[in-house]
């Protein structure tokens, strides 16, 4: 144990994999939201189709082969393709983030086309249309509330779960993160696996009981002390 180099100004390993996972987080709402909002509002366009066929893609193809490709990618334009410790640099940043990113964009344009274009079909949309009410309106105070609520009850888990590291994306960049349980079933340390499992396990609790939390929030009509009928 003593025959090994340290590196004491870097951050700790929770740190890394945070800050990857926290800005891919970032990036899947600020991109996924406005563009599964467009894909509903324009169905059937030209936009809904090049983002069925992103959603498609990124569904179809394994992970680990999409981030291989931009990993090669992403060297021919002169990304770094591995932490270098030595010489640290925020651009080694970028394709762990990418990688990241990509399948949470898809899934967020997935299902929020979906739940507003079946919000869309409601009766009560057409009930609100027929009222006099302007599509401005119908968009705001009901299509895109009601069918934001299930998006939003994943937030705490997107948050929460960029602590635990993305295993398979730390392994091909070389990130110096936490996700070590594959390393740790492979040197069979049972007190590693074991640990890791429970931490995972409380995070998972947390976030769903975070998640219930915020939908009651938005969705007054969710409540956890009203009987049931």
């Amino acid at each position: 144990y003593t025959n090994i180099s340290t590196n004491k100004n870097g951050m700790s390993k929770i740190g890394y994999s945070f800050t990857i996972g926290i800005i891919a987080v970032f990036l899947s709402y600020l991109i996924g939201v406005p563009v599964g909002i467009i894909m509903a509002l324009r169905k059937d366009k030209l936009l809904d189709h090049i983002g069925t066929f992103y959603i498609v893609f990124i569904t179809a193809v394994p992970s680990l082969a999409y981030i291989f490709l931009f990993k090669s990618l992403g060297g021919r334009f002169g990304l770094p393709t591995t932490f270098d410790m030595e010489n640290p640099t925020w651009l080694m940043y970028v394709l762990p983030i990418i990688s990241l990113s990509l399948p949470s964009i898809a899934n967020l344009m997935k299902w929020l086309r979906r739940y507003m274009i079946d919000q869309m079909n409601s009766d009560y949309v057409k009930f609100a249309r027929s009222g006099g009410l302007s599509e401005g309106e119908i968009f705001r105070k009901h299509i895109l509330k009601n069918a934001i609520i299930p998006i939003v009850h994943d937030i705490p888990a997107s948050i929460l779960f960029a602590l635990t590291g993305a295993i398979i994306t730390e392994r091909v960049y070389v990130v110096p993160g936490v996700g070590m349980l594959t390393r740790a079933i492979n040197a069979y340390d049972n007190g590693v696996i074991v640990g890791m499992v429970l931490f995972y396990a409380v995070l998972t609790v947390t976030s769903v009981i975070l998640g219930d939390v915020l939908m009651s929030v938005l969705d007054p009509r969710i409540s956890f002390t009203a009987k049931a009928r």
